[in-house]
């Protein structure tokens, strides 16, 4: 029976950040992880977006994922894949977590546990739509391992349901493989997206988006033929006289993720009825003391920084505990105002020495909002322009005992309305939408710094965007690309038609040139992952 100090399961984003944290304080790390490969869904995350905060860059997934596997691979790690954790049992001091694997079945005995597990998608199931259960209907996530991995083509005329990012995300990738998106519909009123995911994906390729309508139907017995879509009333009900029958042979669904949390529920861990994730402190630790929680399985996250940011602490916290220097004295919970959806951590340990980052959303979007944290008085209070329910947001504070409570107090506190026409910034995940005020004269408002405003007038004039996809390899089935700098949109399926017949012939590391100058547009195409087979022991 092997001993460690920290077992992560889970090799995503959360336990590889897990992982080299642990390490770096000290600790003897066991990862553990179901698929062939760490990266999580990163794997197939072949856009770009990731990594801003944490790397300063603009990278896709693959790029994001093989930076922590570089540095997984040079530490003292050890790792176990295509494996799966059947049981965890806690006896006196010591957490016995049983594994099974082409191997066999082993123990192994860990002082602390890190669960970085991730989410799932709902299913068409979850949401009761109507009908048979005919090829065509996919998860977006599923669409997207067989668009990005595979190199398959789900379908040629789909309908989405749901406008969650990586609903959008397969919008856009859909219609660059071919694909013809005849719409996105959510039965919200708003969009459950960010809202550079909105402009990128739908508004860059004129896809239309149906707010407040839903699928009731499917039709079709073998294969997919048709869908039904009606609007929905202020109370989510579907209006028979709305209805509409759209022909298509592919549904994609990007109707909402569930944490991955059967192993928390299996310790009898405090869960979150409003996250469906872990009750935590600040530390990432668990109600069962030595159990931590990160990631997407915590609560579901918009940005990956901010998986990778709980990864960290839940690392470090599970060290400093398997070496007896976390105490906890006492908690006290966090309160929070009615417009707030939930926080993490839902509460503070003491002492408490180190300052806290509170992560939270909102049930309504709002404009000119504070956020205040009180503990008798305002110990902190951040300002927001614009403030979603899709968008996690943050605030950092610093607390030394007694009760915790944050609200949401307004400058004015009115509701987003629609006003002019609006360029959302990409430059950073602040997403700032900046107002056109004059297109003639390329005046602007809502920008917050100069790369902004530059950003706003080269959109208006010649938007470009970095095109990522997929090119086909001799040994490898599919090679994630980019080009190396913004290309004019007016160009994408010109430089798709020359990627399509691109074969790479020998192993390509991630950063190498595939192919110069495509199609004329001055930029490379340029490798984001590796075509090299990585081994681990």
């Amino acid at each position: 029976m092997a001993d460690y100090d920290v077992l992560v399961i889970g090799a995503g984003p959360a336990g590889l950040s897990a992982a080299v944290s642990a390490n770096n304080f000290g600790a003897k790390v066991l990862v553990v992880e179901r698929e062939p490969m760490p990266g999580g869904i990163l794997k197939q995350c072949i856009h770009d977006g990731f990594g801003v905060i944490e790397f300063r860059e603009r990278l896709t997934g693959p790029e994001y994922a093989e930076r922590y596997i570089e540095k997984l691979n040079k530490l003292d790690i050890d790792v176990l894949l295509q494996s799966f954790v059947l049981d965890i049992k806690k006896e006196n001091d010591f957490f016995y977590v049983t594994i099974q694997n082409n191997r066999g079945i082993s123990i192994k005995k860990s002082k602390a546990i890190v669960l970085a597990t991730g989410c799932r998608e709902r299913t068409s199931k979850q949401i009761f739509i109507h009908g048979d259960r005919p090829a065509g209907v996919f998860t977006a996530g599923t669409a997207q391992y067989l668009v990005n991995i595979m190199g398959l083509l789900p379908c040629k005329r789909c309908v989405i349901l749901g406008s969650g990012d990586i609903g959008l995300i397969m919008a856009r990738r859909l219609t660059l493989e071919g694909a013809q998106v005849l719409g996105v519909y959510e039965i919200q009123s708003q969009p459950s997206g960010l809202a550079r995911n909105i402009s990128q994906c739908l508004e860059d390729f004129k896809i239309p988006l149906f707010l407040s309508h839903t699928v009731t139907r499917v039709f079709g017995k073998e294969r997919l033929k048709a869908v039904e879509i009606m609007k929905v009333d202020e109370n989510k009900k579907p209006i028979p006289s709305t209805a509409r029958i759209i022909e298509c042979d592919g549904l994609i669904l990007a109707v909402g993720l569930i944490p991955e949390n059967e192993l928390a529920e299996s310790l009898g861990i405090e869960m979150d009825e409003k996250t469906r994730g872990p009750v935590v402190d600040q530390n990432m630790m668990t109600s069962v003391k030595g159990v931590f929680s990160c990631g997407n399985a915590l609560h579901v996250h918009d940005l990956v920084d901010y998986v990778t940011q709980t990864g960290k602490i839940a690392g470090r916290s599970a060290a400093l505990y398997s070496k007896g220097l976390l105490t906890v004295n006492s908690y006290s919970e966090i309160e929070f105002s009615n417009d707030i959806a939930y926080c993490v951590p839902q509460r503070i340990s003491f002492p408490c020495q180190e300052k806290i980052r509170l992560f939270f959303r909102v049930k309504y979007q709002k404009k000119n909002a504070k956020l205040l944290v009180r503990s008798n008085e305002v110990i902190t209070q951040k300002t927001f322009e614009i403030i979603r329910p899709q968008q996690t947001e943050f605030v950092d504070f610093e607390v030394s005992g007694g009760k915790i409570a944050i609200e949401l107090a307004g400058l004015g506190g009115e509701n987003v309305e629609k006003s002019t026409k609006k360029i959302v910034c990409i430059v950073c995940p602040k997403g700032c939408e900046i107002e056109i005020l004059d297109e003639n004269n390329a005046t602007f408002r809502g920008y917050s710094c100069p790369r902004g405003l530059e950003f706003a007038k080269n959109d208006l004039l010649n938007p470009k965007r970095i095109l990522c996809t997929t090119v086909a390899t001799i040994g490898h089935k599919l090679l994630p690309v980019k080009t190396d700098r913004p290309i004019p949109l007016e160009s994408f399926k010109e430089v798709m038609d020359c990627v399509k017949k691109i074969v790479v012939e020998k192993p390509v590391t991630r950063g190498e040139i595939v192919f110069e100058n495509i199609a004329k547009t001055g930029a490379n195409l340029v490798a984001t992952g590796t075509s090299k087979v990585i081994e681990y022991v």
